[in-house]
């Protein structure tokens, strides 16, 4: 099979045209190719050269492209135009749908407008009740039917009343008839008609939106209208098209609603069957209310299927119509009337033909889905309009081999009448009784079931917890009272090991032992209610009398020696000496004990009692002993007088401000209150930038009682309440306890503490800004990552001056007087003042506003100004600038005196700031000026040490005239070149130092009042001071040596005749005549020259010639001789031996730039950076 298959398609392909092109194109050319050659006319074989053949198969080949080409175009035509045609249909598909979901949506929009319209009808009708359901208090029914079937002919005549009603029509989804009693849904009949397939989508979201309207019951029950009429026409396979449709519309509402409300299927306008009027005509209003109809539904414990019970009831209705039938006969004259009555039971029972499959199909039931729960079929006729139709005709006339209408009984159209027949008790009396007959949908009834056995759930655990709570409370009665009597057995042996043969005890360690048991005893109670079950009063009053029986007789003891010793003790601190004081003389019954006064002292009694066994936990237990003596109900012990005077003396030498202060520091809203950290007001940068001088974290902070908040929330209304509390105890001092008194005392106290208070906040605030600086820097890198924090935006110096400036600007916050006028508030203020609180001497916010008032104003400024503190980081940007570029490993000198000079500024700008915030900068300054220092100082040894140092020691080392010893000269030009004017030595200072020395007195020091110094020492500035006094000397401003000098020969040897002096130059001849002053000048016109003093005549075996070469010949000369004067200025003598004759020259030079009056050259070392 699949061979031949595959053989078709191959023949389809073939058969193409463009296959059948092709492979004629092929034959031809095989044929041209192959047979051509053998093709001759005569001699002549056209087709014999290749050439020929070629061209010919060119020809072919160009023929079969163009044909092909010619074929594509048409086929391409065509499949054009064909897929213009399925666009087009596609086109009007998509119209005809989009059209037809506006429409749908159109629909559904009515509906839902009716719908809102219905349920506003239905809430105006609910009564007022906030917990009705006002969508659940009506029944809610949809009624179905084919158009024409009376589906509103049904309603309105069903008894009920409408106010409120739409008709459904062919051009709307459904109707809503708002009655009394219902909501009646009618539904258009194109919902059962078969060939309208779109109405299903609009069907469904109708059914989503009942829903969505009333989840729990979306309907109450479903009527469906089938007309006579339509069952008169219907042939079987018409029935069982009907069928289908209205068993797919039943199952479709029972999947949308989530429920299986009840189906009520109506034979409607049974008036349409011949005889029905003539039948039924004597019937009375009240028989014609009746129900005309039979039952479904399968009853209690009933196993008959639904076919069954249709054909029972249907047989029994016929049955009784046949009864009446012989009643009707005898009772009608008309002979015409009565024979159309004979024939109304055969019409009526024709229909079974039809309504057999109908209810058939609707009740079967199958695996996929339940079947719709059908209550039963009734029979109705709303109106009649005078037509009949023969149901019999139909049947008889296949036959007789005649039509129908041949056949069917002759009917006059009779009067058109109004009467319902067998309607109004169907609709009173069957379907709205069972408008629960469906239940919930699916969801509510899970959500009843959930609450039914919840319901039961909690009753029967209410049930067992009551039971339970009653057994545990009788059985709570009878284990406390067993415990008790179990604690007091284990008490008593806890005393008698304390207090041996009633003996007082001497260990207090042993006493709170029993003391801890007591009062567990006395404060036991049971864990749970006993209910009245069990009584535990009387052992309770017996536990607590045992305690404090303990109490007085073990712990008064020693409480009383404590406080003897105590106020003895003349280093116990004034303010434990107050409240021990209080609590001896209440508990000699001078005042009633009071319990907070005895617990005050419990840590102190455990630190006497208990040195080595305290806890926080016997501290605890030890004040709430104390404290339990208020009502311990003990005799007064006899308070010794002159202890009481002796404590009172020594507490009168400590203020009782100072007692009050301590008081309030103790206070445990006072302990409560948050510490003010610097952490807290400062960026994240803050302690990468900012550290303190003691050393402290900045998570240490200050107490929040010396905070803004705290003063005014805590600090300034507890001082009065302190105040009053100790001027109420200074009956404690012997001070007579009058209102007077109190009031006196309290003021002078209250004024005291706040006076200290004050103190204490400045010294506060004033301690924590002196102690910031910034953070060490071990380099020029962490200096200026440091500086770049803080001159950074946000700073946290901004941020923490700003803090701080915001807890020492006290004045108080507006208040409700604040919009009052002047007047009125001073008046208020005063009667306030007056009344409220007694007259402050000490301001604390005033004093400490007007301490803060020059550094508030430094750190804050008026919008759109700039700070001072503000002004001081915008200044230390430069500075930053320069030691991040040292850190960046540039050269600090290129900056040259730009760091010191900047220095001095910000120095003298930090000298304008208030005091507070003076040491910050200033420290912050000092590290900057260390860095800046010291790296100069390194780079300056640096250049020093790697430039100028290696040729000053090439220069002096070793060398003359530096070394007089040496034999070696160091050359001119070397000895210019390091210092001359614009040497190395010279350019250096110059570059380098000239900024940092202060040449303008001898000898030259370091300039004062630097903020950044280079850490030289003197003996380098006075090594730089004597090259500077040899380039004056030796250079006379030029670039090489120069030196003029005037020699004048003084006196001379007589046994010499003349002497002679010569350098090189100018020759100075003397012969004891008189005195030529000569010039000279050094170094002379030959360099090389050498320098030499002679004298004549010669003398045989002496020297008579002094002569010294090199280019420093004149100064080794003058080395030979030696000066004659101890200070000499501008005038040097010196005295030359040569051989046993002297003689004696006087050099002159000027006085600033003498080389001749010491040996500046021979004491010159190398600076050492």
């Amino acid at each position: 099979m699949r061979l031949g298959k595959r053989l078709q398609a191959i023949g389809r392909v073939l058969t193409t045209p463009g296959a059948l092109l092709t492979l004629a194109a092929l034959l031809a050319a095989l044929f041209v190719w192959l047979i051509g050659p053998l093709l001759a006319f005569g001699e002549i074989r056209p087709l014999g050269p290749a050439s020929v053949r070629l061209a010919i198969m060119l020809v072919i080949a160009l023929a079969w492209g163009v044909i092909g080409y010619l074929i594509r175009v048409k086929r391409s035509s065509e499949d054009q135009a064909l897929l213009a045609a399925l666009r087009r249909q596609q086109d009007e598909e998509r119209q005809a749908e989009d059209q037809g979901e506006a429409a749908m949506e159109a629909e559904l929009s009515a509906f839902r407008d009716a719908a809102r319209g219905a349920m506003r009808l239905v809430r105006k009708g609910s009564p007022v009740n906030p917990f009705a359901r006002d969508r659940y208090s009506m029944p809610w029914y949809l009624v179905m039917g084919s158009d024409g079937a009376g589906k509103s002919a049904i309603v309105r005549n069903s008894g009920l009343s409408l106010p409120y009603q739409a008709e459904a029509t062919p051009d709307t989804a459904a109707g809503f008839h708002v009655a009394e009693q219902a909501v009646i849904v009618e539904l258009s009949g194109r919902f059962l008609d078969p060939s309208e397939r779109p109405s299903t989508p609009l069907w469904l979201r109708l059914l989503d939106h009942l829903r969505r309207l009333r989840p729990q019951q979306p309907v109450n029950g479903i009527l469906v209208a089938v007309s006579a009429g339509e069952l008169s026409v219907m042939t079987a396979e018409a029935v069982l098209d009907f069928a289908s449709t209205l068993r797919r519309r039943l199952d479709e509402a029972t999947a949308r609603l989530r429920a299986r409300p009840p189906v009520y299927l109506v034979v409607s306008k049974l008036d349409l069957l011949a005889g029905f009027e003539e039948f039924f005509d004597a019937l009375s209003a009240e028989e014609r209310t009746a129900v005309l109809g039979l039952p479904l539904a399968p009853s209690a414990g009933g196993s008959t299927t639904a076919a069954e019970r249709f054909d029972r009831g249907f047989a029994d209705i016929v049955e009784r119509l046949s009864q009446h039938l012989l009643l009707r006969l005898q009772e009608e004259p008309d002979d015409d009337r009565r024979r159309k009555a004979y024939e109304f039971p055969a019409q009526f029972a024709a229909m079974r033909t039809a309504l057999e499959p109908l209810v058939a199909y609707l009740t079967a039931v199958h695996r996929f889905e339940a079947a719709p729960q059908l209550r039963g079929l009734f029979f109705t006729s709303a109106t009649q309009n005078g037509l009949a139709v023969d149901m019999l005709a139909r049947h008889l006339a296949a036959g007789f081999a005649q039509r129908p209408q041949n056949l069917a009984l002759r009917h006059d159209g009779g009067p058109v009448h109004g009467r319902p027949y067998f309607l109004g008790r169907l609709v009173h009396d069957v379907i709205l009784p069972e408008a629960g007959a469906g239940g919930l949908s699916r969801p509510a009834e899970m959500v009843a079931r959930a609450q039914g056995i919840a319901a039961n759930v909690i009753l029967t655990i209410a049930t067992f917890g009551l039971i339970a709570l009653w057994w545990l409370g009788f059985s709570e009665g009878r284990a406390y009272t067993a415990r008790l009597e179990q604690g007091l057995g284990s008490a008593r042996e806890t005393i008698a090991a304390a207090a041996p043969a009633g003996r007082a005890p001497s260990d207090f360690k042993p006493v709170l032992a029993a003391l801890d048991d007591l009062r567990g005893l006395a404060e036991e109670r049971p864990g749970r209610a006993t209910l009245g079950l069990y009584g535990t009063s009387a052992v309770e009053a017996a536990a607590r009398d045992a305690y404090d029986r303990s109490l007085s007789t073990m712990l008064l003891p020693f409480a009383w020696r404590y406080l003897r010793d105590g106020l003895d003790d003349p280093q116990t601190p004034a303010p434990l000496r107050f409240h021990q004081l209080k609590l001896y003389l209440m508990l000699a019954g001078e005042r009633p004990l009071e319990p907070s006064a005895a617990a005050l002292l419990g840590p102190d009694f455990t630190a006497k009692w208990l040195p080595y066994d305290r806890t926080p936990q016997a501290d605890a237990d030890v004040s709430a002993h104390l404290a339990a003596l208020a009502g311990a109900g003990f005799p007064a012990p006899t308070a010794d007088a002159a202890l009481v005077d002796r404590a009172r003396g020594r507490l009168s030498t400590y203020t009782l401000a100072r007692l009050a202060y301590d008081t309030l520091s103790t206070l445990a809203e006072i302990q409560k209150l948050p510490v003010w950290r610097p952490v807290d007001h400062m960026s994240m940068a803050g302690p990468q930038a900012l550290a303190r001088v003691s050393g402290q974290s900045f998570w240490n902070g200050i107490p929040g009682l010396y905070t803004r908040s705290g003063f005014f929330g805590s600090a300034l209304p507890a001082s009065g309440t302190v105040s009053e509390r100790l001027a109420k105890d200074l009956w404690v001092m012997g001070v007579a306890d009058t209102i007077a008194n109190r009031q006196r005392e309290a003021q002078r106290i209250r004024d005291g503490l706040l006076d200290l208070y004050r103190v204490d906040y400045i010294r506060q605030w004033d301690s924590l800004l002196s102690d910031l600086t910034m953070i060490d820097g071990a380099n020029a890198g962490d200096v200026a990552r440091a500086m770049a924090l803080i001159t950074g935006k946000p700073s946290p110096v901004t941020e923490l001056t700003a803090a701080i400036g915001a807890e020492t600007r006290m004045e108080p916050d507006k208040g409700p007087l604040d919009g009052l006028p002047g007047a009125a508030t001073a008046q208020v203020e005063r009667v306030a003042n007056t009344v409220l609180s007694p007259q402050r001497v000490i301001d604390v916010a005033a004093a400490v506003t007007e301490h803060f008032k020059p550094y508030n104003d430094a750190v804050s400024a008026a919008e759109g100004q700039q700070s001072q503190v503000d002004a001081m980081l915008a200044a230390l940007e430069p500075l930053y600038r320069q030691i991040n570029h040292v850190a960046t490993g540039g050269d600090i000198l290129e900056l040259a005196a730009q760091p010191q000079t900047l220095l001095n500024q910000l120095g003298e700008q930090v000298s304008a700031l208030p005091d507070p915030l003076q040491p910050l900068f200033r420290r912050i300054l000092s590290q900057a000026a260390a860095v800046t220092g010291g790296s100069s100082r390194e780079r300056l040894a640096q250049i020093w040490n790697t430039t100028v140092k290696p040729a000053c020691d090439a220069t002096t080392s070793g060398r003359y005239p530096f070394d007089p010893a040496s034999a070696s000269d160091a050359s001119l030009s070397d000895f210019s070149s390091l210092l001359g004017p614009n040497g190395q030595i010279a350019a250096f200072r110059n570059d380098y130092l000239k900024p940092f020395i202060d040449t303008s007195a001898r000898p030259w020091r370091w300039r004062t009042g630097q903020q950044a110094g280079l850490g030289l020492g003197d003996d380098v500035l006075g090594a730089f001071e004597q090259a500077d006094d040899i380039t004056i000397a030796y250079f006379a401003g030029a670039d090489a040596p120069s030196v003029d000098f005037v020699v004048e020969p003084l006196r001379l040897d007589p046994k010499a005749r003349a002497l002679q002096f010569d350098i090189g130059g100018p020759v100075l001849v003397y012969a004891h005549g008189p005195v030529t002053p000569t010039p000279f000048h050094w170094p002379p016109e030959r360099p090389d020259a050498e320098a030499s003093l002679s004298m004549t005549p010669e003398m045989d075996g002496q020297r008579n010639i002094l002569r010294r070469q090199g280019p420093w010949a004149l100064f080794r000369l003058f080395d030979a001789a030696r000066i004659l004067e101890v200070n000499p200025t501008d005038v040097v003598p010196f005295g030359f031996m040569v051989g046993t004759r002297q003689a004696v020259l006087q050099v002159t030079a000027p006085a600033t730039r003498n080389p001749f009056v010491k040996d500046l050259l021979a004491e010159f070392k190398c600076p050492v950076l």
